[in-house]
């Protein structure tokens, strides 16, 4: 059993217990086996490196199993054992998780008030400071699995560091599969409490707010200080680095403090204003862009077909951050 009610319970204890867990009306247990000892049999086939995806300066090589049978046992793993955790994990997490996402997240930061301060920071290398050891004790010590199939889920989600090929004995979580984002974050949850509760303790009486969505951290807080605001990224820093003497998460040095009086608050890719949030400066060059280029004549008919295809997009990105939006100032008012 897991040992406390923070973690979910998925409890499978062999190989033909996972086949079962993913199994359906349209899909045999049997046929569920015969997908995990393929996938066993040729693990190495079945995946590559996303080169155009991947940022090798940073060391962030993102993989791909899309359209084979990995691909398709992560995608069943993903939504038949891992997704139905999602309803245990607290409000404050927004990255892979059912029903929510990037905007939900920047809408979560807003107080209606432009005394606000917004901190802003991410940890590097998110996936690859997870690696398979963590996923087993995970599972075996949190999540009620036995060391067989905790074993047994972390080599499926677990890749190799550094480039494919690279012989590298490490494995980590791998970046870009679909099971990754929901065990980045239960492996860490224990960490992103102790956040909260640092920003809830730090911030008190001051209205604070806190999002996480898969690496980005986002805290926002009513009529306080840069200094003060300092302080909590050196508190939420030394959480991450310190708390657990066999795991560390490393923050990015691109720390970002702003105030909401100065209307050039972002978060996601997002502007935040005072009661809702508009598509950030980054989204706005890109969306001119294909505007300009829609009107210069030497646009071959091909390109443009491509270019009213994106513009369509963010006139349907606009709507839903509009709908989004509207919700929220609905249930404000409640």
């Amino acid at each position: 059993m897991p040992e406390n009610n923070r973690y979910p319970n998925i409890n499978i204890r062999s190989k033909n217990e996972l086949a079962k867990r993913i199994s359906g009306s349209n899909f045999t247990h049997g046929e569920a086996l015969i997908l995990i000892n393929d996938v066993l049999a040729n693990y190495d086939k079945y995946w590559r490196d996303n080169i155009k995806a991947s940022d090798f300066k940073n060391e962030k090589y993102v993989r791909t199993s899309y359209g084979n049978p990995l691909g398709k046992l992560l995608n069943l793993i993903n939504k038949k054992v891992l997704a139905p955790t999602d309803k245990i994990l607290p409000d404050f997490i927004f990255g892979g998780v059912s029903k929510k996402n990037h905007i939900q997240a920047s809408l979560s930061l807003l107080g209606g008030h432009r005394k606000r301060i917004k901190l802003g920071a991410d940890i590097r290398r998110f996936f690859e400071q997870n690696d398979s050891k963590r996923i087993e004790i995970l599972l075996n010590n949190k999540c009620g699995c036995s060391k067989k199939a905790s074993k047994l889920i972390a080599n499926l989600c677990c890749v190799s560091v550094g480039q494919k090929n690279s012989n590298s004995k490490r494995k980590t979580i791998a970046r870009g599969f679909a099971t990754s984002t929901r065990l980045a974050t239960l492996c860490n949850l224990d960490l992103f409490l102790r956040v909260s509760w640092a920003v809830k303790k730090m911030l008190k009486g001051h209205n604070p707010r806190l999002t996480i969505y898969v690496d980005d951290i986002g805290i926002s807080a009513y009529n306080v200080s840069e200094d003060l605001m300092n302080e909590v990224y050196d508190k939420i820093e030394s959480i991450l680095k310190n708390y657990d003497t066999n795991h560390s998460l490393l923050l990015n040095d691109k720390k970002n403090i702003s105030s909401y009086t100065t209307g050039n608050v972002e978060h996601l890719g997002l502007k935040l204003c005072r009661n809702k949030v508009i598509a950030g400066a980054n989204t706005l060059r890109k969306r001119s862009f294909v505007k300009e280029k829609l009107k210069d004549s030497n646009t071959n008919v091909k390109e443009k077909r491509s270019l009213i295809a994106k513009e369509k997009s963010y006139r349907r990105y606009d709507a839903y951050i509009k709908k989004l939006n509207t919700e929220r100032l609905i249930k404000t008012n409640k």
